[in-house]
This record gives C-alpha cells, structure tokens and sequence, in this order.
C-alpha cells in the first residue's frame, strides 16, 4: 500500500497556515515578589503564596486571585499594612516587600 499519491495537494493560491501559538511575550520590568494572600472571605481562613511582578496592576492579580480562591473579583479587596489597594493602581505603588501577607477582605467591609 502506497500513500505517496493519496495527499497530494496543490498549495498554490491557497492561504498558508496561521500558527496558533502566541507570540512570546517580552520579558516585563520590574521585580519578583513572594507574597501570601490571605482571604477571610467564607468559612476559615486560608493562605496562598503567589511570586507576582510588582509591576502587575492590582486588578490583574485581584483576578488570579480570584481564580485561586473561586471568588468574584469584584467582591473583595486587597490591603497591605492597613491600606486597601486600589484597582488601577499598580503594586509597586504600595510599599510592599517580598514575604508580606496581603490581605482579601469582603468590598462591603474595605474603605
């Protein structure tokens, strides 16, 4: 049996073959933090270590964390040393250190 002839196909004229592999993303500026977040949302407390860019928009990272924790973005907020973050602001506009807990607290709550 011979497949040699069977696939044969003329390519001319034909559109070529779109990759579907993202473009590699250019490597972003800033620093690596390892922080701990910390949700009080629900039922006992719990802590997740993340390594994010201080470079991150809050409201990018309030989204993994979503993920992580199985919240809605939109019902809670973060604080560091007593100050809640706001979305628009990026991370390394707060004075947070690599090892520092960040707190998720309920948007009903943070002011």
């Amino acid at each position: 049996m011979s497949f040699e002839n069977e696939f044969d196909e003329d390519l001319v004229g034909k559109e070529p073959v779109k990759s579907k592999t993202p473009a590699s993303k250019t490597p972003s500026t800033g620093k690596k933090l390892t922080l701990y977040f910390m949700s009080t949302i629900g039922p006992g407390e719990k802590k997740e270590k993340l390594t994010v860019n201080n470079n991150n928009r809050v409201s990018d990272i309030k989204q993994t964390l979503g993920n992580l924790f199985g919240l809605n973005p939109n019902d809670f907020h973060l604080s560091s040393g007593g100050i809640t973050m706001d979305e628009n602001s990026y991370l390394n506009d707060y004075s947070v250190s690599d090892g520092d807990d960040i707190l998720l607290i309920p948007a009903s709550t943070a002011g």
